[in-house]
């Protein structure tokens, strides 16, 4: 069950992305696209329907919750960790149908470690589909999270950001901060952990103050003054989301009981200038799935985010919080975004027999990297 080292990783060639996939919609199921190592694109049919997809999502949620309570009594039930591989392995095997499907998904990945998948009305959490022996002989390895680096692309119109960099330019980058300052791991652990690194000289680190829920509109135009005239390069999500019917009305907690919904974003039509990095860190209490994180995400895009990195299913407070703190060691070394964190996943199972990283899903080249700009 302990993950196996890897020597290397091909991150500094000019094409990072080696699998790429695509899944469209085709009436009332799927086409893929599946291309690898700049070859020829090769389809098949997934034969799946959004409610399935909609079920998929529930199972592996149900899956994770299991791990993450079984990890809070400070032990990792193996139990616990085989029903996640059974059910990652059940996604796998539902996405990817034996036959053609299954050897071609297969063959492609025999070609590196970076796969990139660009879908429409198709999100599952990919870094847990698995392929692997499962009961005792369960290998965390084969989870894709733990074996790739996986990225989504997301489908939609020409945005701003489209053709920004994947290089951040700078020595000190500059990081706004929006958090609930209710959740005891942000105000104990995560708050704290980005004003040491302000302190070292590491981030320039500038907080959102809390917002008053009973001036709301003026409140909103503050916020939206600070993600349009701030220069951040990296914008830092500490929050509750919650998903609501109809998807316009899920909102994120982002203050003292102030919330911010996908419909105050299109009223207001915030602008996020500079091309931030945006890290989403929703916490346990705030129940969310694939479904609703690719909204955010493409919200996030769409304004002119460089990409999102996000929680796609529910996790602890506590690990929120220690989770972005080792990956900021990673990115800020200069690693790309995409090798930090399959390096921050891989520390967690190594150092702890924590799985839960796996829940981290980055909708963003995963090229993006920080460059000394002295």
């Amino acid at each position: 069950m302990l993950l196996e080292q890897k020597k290397s990783l091909p991150f500094a060639d000019n094409f990072a992305v080696q699998v790429q996939m695509s899944v469209f919609s085709n009436g009332s199921e799927y086409t893929a696209y599946v291309c690898a190592d700049l070859g020829m694109f090769h389809c098949f049919r997934i034969g799946l329907t959004p409610q399935d997809i909609e079920e998929l999502n529930t199972e592996l949620q149900g899956a994770i919750e299991q791990v993450a309570a079984s990890f809070e009594q400070n032990s990792i039930s193996g139990e616990a960790l085989s029903h996640l591989a059974q059910k990652g392995n059940f996604a796998f095997k539902r996405v990817f149908a034996e036959g053609v499907p299954r050897e071609t998904i297969k063959n492609a990945l025999k070609t590196g470690t970076t796969v990139q998948i660009a879908a429409r009305d198709f999100a599952i959490p990919w870094e847990l589909l698995y392929d692997g022996p499962l009961g005792a002989q369960v290998d965390v390895s084969c989870f894709w999270g733990m074996r790739y680096i996986v990225s989504r692309a997301l489908i939609q119109e020409a945005r701003p950001g489209d053709l920004a960099s994947p290089i951040i330019q700078s020595a000190c980058p500059h990081v706004g901060l929006i958090a609930y300052s209710e959740l005891e791991d942000v105000v104990g652990k995560e708050i704290p952990a980005l004003q040491a690194l302000h302190e070292q000289k590491r981030i320039s680190l500038l907080l959102l103050r809390p917002l008053k829920v009973d001036q709301r509109y003026e409140e909103l135009e503050y916020l939206g003054h600070f993600l349009r005239e701030e220069e951040l390069q990296i914008i830092h999500l500490a929050c509750h989301a919650r998903e609501k019917k109809p998807k316009s009305q899920s909102y994120l907690l982002v203050s003292d009981n102030f919330d911010i919904s996908i419909e105050d974003f299109g009223v207001q039509e915030f602008v996020i200038k500079h091309n931030p990095f945006i890290i989403l860190n929703a916490c346990l209490t705030g129940t969310i799935s694939p479904l609703y994180t690719s909204n955010w995400a493409a919200l996030f895009w769409g304004r002119g985010a460089r990409g999102v990195l996000a929680t796609e299913l529910r996790v602890p407070d506590w690990f929120a919080a220690a989770f972005t703190e080792e990956l900021y060691k990673h990115f800020l070394s200069g690693k790309p975004i995409g090798e930090a964190l399959l390096t921050t996943r891989r520390y967690f199972w190594q150092e702890q027999h924590n799985p839960l990283g796996l829940a981290y899903a980055l909708y963003s080249s995963p090229s993006i990297r920080i460059v000394n700009s002295n």
